[in-house]
């Protein structure tokens, strides 16, 4: 959720906006292994951390969060998903000695780490945690089933939101699919084949060898990606071959859409004041832009609409208003909150491997940053008493 909803800004005494203090430290006062690493390529990932924070306050937990924002490389929606591997490689490893656990909270360097990343992926610590995989479970969940008049198929229509590189490379879309199949598998029983397919001469055709299964008889579920105008497309899966239970879908649907100018105006703009909202001079123009994305998903009739950048959630009561039926049904995936609980759940499971390692005696967050720190009014919006800006990391 964005802060603006989750959290108020803290006031003094007299009930008047408190202007926060930030207080900068050289580095990080956590020992080894004691902490939560969350990373952004921006600020959007603060969510997050303020998100673990007021959690371990609540529960009298003394951990401490460390959040590191690449500003100096932002943005990372228009660069190739091998310099995005790399950058993530090479911030987990700075993470990796405070940090057993560390949440990508970058739509965008969730995706391409899980595609080319090196780093984070074996069998020790620290345990990597991409924030796509989380709300691609999330929306899978949430969407409603709908019948096709037609077909008189049942299918579930998920809509995401993402930066240009997010949208181009569909990576949510490939993880809900693998829902989807993992969802049929065990009502079937067995493992269903994945088979890609493409429009060829004649309608559809499976992009395998022919002598793989028996295409005409054999249960599998095909998948066909649509590469539509500009960055984005749609990804279709369905059953071939099997009926399954009335209880599940034979096939889900991903629109896949750009909003890369959201990231800008959050990251470059500063279009947010300190409460989290849309200052006067730029509500037109967001409108105007929120209006023309979310007109797509009510096209496309999507029951689910993941928010694929942390910046998004910023934007989450404005898309409430838009698509009042989503919200209620609570269909808008804004899985800050959700990669917060994911990652609290890892690090117990890290304490129950090393219970002999004492906890830091102090709860604090630390946000450093390559570049450029956010303005005040960001880190405002957190709703934390207290921000400590670390100067290196």
């Amino acid at each position: 959720m964005p802060p603006a909803q989750s959290t108020k800004m803290v006031e003094d005494k007299n009930g008047a906006p408190a202007r926060i203090e930030i207080q900068e430290v050289e580095s990080p006062t956590v020992q080894a292994r004691q902490a939560i690493g969350v990373f952004d390529s921006g600020s959007g990932g603060m969510v997050t951390a303020a998100h673990l924070t007021r959690i371990l306050r609540d529960a009298n937990e003394n951990m401490s969060v460390i959040f590191f924002g690449d500003t100096a490389n932002l943005p990372y929606g228009r660069k190739t998903q091998e310099q995005i591997a790399a950058l993530s490689d090479a911030i987990i490893t700075r993470l990796a000695p405070f940090c057993p656990v560390i949440g990508i909270a970058c739509n965008t360097a969730s995706a391409s780490w899980a595609r080319l990343g090196k780093v984070g992926k074996g069998e020790g610590w620290p345990h990597v945690f991409s924030v796509v995989q989380i709300a691609a479970e999330l929306a899978y969940e949430r969407a409603r089933t709908q019948l096709e008049p037609k077909s008189k198929r049942r299918r579930k229509t998920i809509g995401v939101l993402g930066t240009e590189l997010t949208a181009q490379i569909q990576s949510h879309a490939e993880k809900i699919v693998e829902c989807h199949r993992a969802n049929l598998s065990r009502a079937i029983g067995h493992e269903l084949p994945l088979v890609p397919y493409a429009f060829a001469e004649g309608g559809i055709a499976p992009q395998l060898a022919a002598g793989v299964i028996d295409y005409e008889r054999t249960p599998h579920v095909a998948v066909l990606r649509e590469d539509e105008p500009g960055p984005g497309g749609t990804t279709r899966a369905g059953i071939r071959h099997w009926e399954p239970p009335q209880d599940l879908p034979h096939g889900v649907e991903i629109v896949a859409r750009d909003a890369q100018k959201l990231v800008a105006a959050v990251d470059v703009t500063h279009i947010l004041d300190s409460e989290g909202n849309v200052k006067p001079q730029w509500r037109h123009r967001v409108e105007e832009y929120l209006t023309q994305v979310s007109g797509e998903m009510v096209r496309r009739k999507a029951t689910a609409l993941i928010l694929g950048c942390t910046h998004f959630e910023y934007f989450e009561r404005d898309f409430a208003k838009l698509l009042p039926t989503l919200a209620a049904r609570n269909g808008i995936i804004g899985p800050s909150g959700a990669l917060a609980c994911r990652l609290l759940d890892a690090f117990d499971d890290y304490l129950d491997e090393y219970p002999v390692r004492p906890i830091t005696g102090e709860n604090r967050s630390y946000f450093a940053f390559s570049g450029e720190r956010p303005p005040q009014e960001t880190f405002e919006s957190l709703g934390l008493e207290q921000i400590v800006v670390a100067k290196h990391l």
